[in-house]
């Protein structure tokens, strides 16, 4: 079952185009990952999908409905937005029972999802008194406090430091593991979202450029990487770039990096050794590249998504 369904969407502010053509599917009990960075349109996105934006282009479904103006629709969802404001002086448990009671829940859930977030020993504190990290596990229970069937969460780790991050992607996936939640994250903080998310949506300009689970990614941009640690660098690479399935050579550090056809796979590595006899240069090592995320987005970006 699809939870969003997005087909063509753009919007835009005056001159500025911030969504163009995108489509976007976030199927129940997933983890989906929107990938760019600042300006691609990953907020934008976001406020369409919550119905707070009308597209002005394009159809968009949450749980089968319109998303516009439709208390029914946003009751099953949680948000969690990139910089979240709560009323600094009030006391934690005091404000999430006060949620509660908007909701029509039970006092009791403020306890529970504090609980789940690893927050029970703030209860008494004031909002102001939290920290970064602390905040934004705070905002976390917020958005489940109804017990949504969807989170939506807009850079969720940006001006957290690496421990904190780790925390809070550990918690992400505790909730979608225990709780059954789904997410649709956003970040350009890239490799945390490889460890959380089981598909991946690249967007530049508005654009969705590649979307796949992270192994099809991976498979169809990057397998065809190959790296080779040499001593001649610089000539084995103007030797390399002779052979015709051979798309690009980039200088990296202790050798060259060759990006391929599909087609060159079963010969490079021959064909590679072979020159490297021609231009007398010793091969120190040579294997398929592992691409990062950020590797990976890089690829894709330049690629075009074909």
């Amino acid at each position: 079952m699809s939870l969003v369904v997005a087909e063509g969407l753009s919007k835009s502010y005056g001159r500025v185009i911030a969504v163009d053509g995108l489509s976007l599917e976030v199927k129940e009990g997933s983890v989906v990952g929107l990938v760019g960075p600042n300006g691609a349109g990953k907020t934008t996105t976001f406020r369409i999908v919550l119905g707070l934006v009308k597209p002005d282009e394009g159809h968009v479904e949450v749980f089968g409905e319109n998303p516009w103006d439709n208390p029914d629709a946003h009751a099953k969802i949680g948000v969690v937005y990139e910089k979240s404001l709560f009323p600094a002086s009030e006391k934690v448990l005091d404000y999430l029972e006060r949620v509660c009671r908007i909701y029509g829940r039970p006092e009791s859930r403020a306890s529970e999802v504090l609980l789940l977030v690893d927050l029970e020993e703030a209860t008494g504190r004031s909002i102001k008194a939290l920290s970064a990290g602390m905040l934004q596990k705070f905002a976390i229970a917020h958005a489940i406090i109804n017990e949504p069937q969807f989170v939506i969460a807009d850079e969720i780790t940006s001006n957290l430091d690496p421990k904190a991050r780790g925390m809070l992607l550990d918690l992400i996936l505790q909730l979608h593991k225990d709780q059954k939640v789904t997410f649709l994250l956003s970040s350009h903080i890239l490799p945390e979202l490889s460890r959380v998310c089981d598909s991946i949506v690249m967007i530049n300009k508005g654009k969705v450029c590649a979307c796949g689970s992270l192994m099809e990614l991976y498979e169809k941009f990057a397998a065809n990487i190959i790296r080779v640690s040499t001593d001649k660098p610089d000539l084995l690479a103007e030797a390399v770039r002779k052979l015709g399935y051979v798309e690009s050579v980039d200088m990296i550090s202790q050798g060259i990096s060759i990006k391929i056809e599909k087609e060159g796979s079963d010969r490079v590595y021959e064909d590679v050794s072979r020159l490297a006899r021609e231009v007398k240069a010793r091969i120190l090592g040579i294997e398929t590249q592992s691409a990062s995320l950020e590797e990976l987005y890089t690829l894709v970006i330049d690629s075009g998504g074909r």
